[in-house]
């Protein structure tokens, strides 16, 4: 007789490589687990450069992160050690407005412009001439507003667009009636298994 079966030296071997297989899945889940929270607080590390602190008051202006947010970044850019580049006197100005009572649109848009004043006009990661940006650089010296489009129906083209949306699921559904074969399947299976009876 002829048996095809593994030599148990075979079917040992590959036992032990299955466990160290899944031993080395453990280890790096592990890894993963205890060595990701200490890279994301590399990340959040906060810049002592108060250009940089700057930067990202402008950004949480621009994302609406609320004025308490951008507040406490302001704050942060004033108490920075390292202060180059920076107009300190309009970027507390920045910080009075952001900090009166009430929401104002305006307020925090003239904050906004201040705060780019104090930086002269320039952020610290825009693009330097000549070279292209890397790592963690944006490669633009813009920041955008956040982008909400508008919610339903807000303009003629929007009508249009739903109109023919509307009319080619209505074509869709005509055409689906009308081309359609002259017997469901259900009277095909019935005629067949009558067939088959006889």
């Amino acid at each position: 007789m002829n048996d095809h079966s593994p030599h148990p030296g075979v079917r040992a071997r590959s036992q032990t490589a299955r466990y160290a297989t899944a031993l080395a899945g453990a280890a790096t889940a592990l890894l993963l687990t205890v060595a990701a929270p200490g890279l994301a607080r590399a990340d959040e590390e906060e810049s002592t450069q108060s250009a940089v602190l700057v930067e990202q008051a402008i950004a949480l202006i621009a994302n609406d992160a609320g004025d308490a947010r951008v507040a406490e970044r302001i704050d942060d850019a004033l108490a920075a050690p390292q202060k180059q580049g920076v107009d300190l006197a309009l970027a507390r100005q920045a910080l009075g407005l952001i900090e009166r009572p009430g929401d104002s649109v305006a307020a925090t848009r003239q904050a906004r412009t201040l705060l780019l004043d104090s930086l002269g006009g320039k952020l610290p990661s825009a693009p330097r001439a000549g070279r292209p940006a890397t790592g963690t650089e944006t490669g633009t010296s813009t920041v955008l507003d956040e982008f909400k489009p508008a919610r339903g129906i807000s303009d003629g083209g929007d009508a249009v667009l739903l109109a023919v949306a509307v009319a080619a699921i209505g074509g869709g559904l005509w055409l689906a009636r009308r081309l359609r074969p002259p017997h469901t399947l259900r009277e095909l299976e019935h005629r067949t298994t009558r067939k088959e009876g006889r």
